[in-house]
């Protein structure tokens, strides 16, 4: 469905100092789906293993990400403190990654955590 797809971001308003800024001070940064677009924008994709959604590739390839490609849509890749995955299929990995990340715990049946995330879809367009 997606095999001749390139996605794109309209990325004029990215202030990539403060993506930078963030990143470079070792907290923790998880991205999925199409949001590594704004990191690919930013710089902060440069030098580290990446995925996403698989019609993204070209933009954290040219950033000078190390693209990693998913083996399913729920896939996940750790590189030290940036976190990312393909899409929603993997939010179960992605979170307890993200939340290991932030030196946290969740163990047990009683335990669990909500975790909202969301796009605008208008920000992204599909080309062929």
């Amino acid at each position: 469905m997606f095999a001749n797809k390139i996605i794109s971001f309209h990325h004029t308003s990215i202030d990539a100092a403060n993506y930078d800024k963030f990143f470079s001070s070792g907290k923790a940064l998880a991205s999925i789906c199409l949001r590594q677009l704004i990191l690919a924008a930013a710089g902060v994709a440069k030098d580290h293993k990446f995925t996403a959604f698989p019609p993204v590739k070209p933009a954290p390839v040219a950033s000078g990400a190390h693209w990693v490609e998913p083996d399913t849509m729920a896939a996940t890749v750790v590189d030290g403190n940036l976190i990312t995955a393909t899409t929603y299929e993997g939010h179960s990995k992605f979170i307890q990654h993200f939340v290991k990340a932030l030196a946290g715990n969740i163990s047990g049946s009683n335990k669990k955590i909500l975790f909202l995330c969301g796009v605008c879809s208008n920000d992204f367009q599909a080309h062929n």
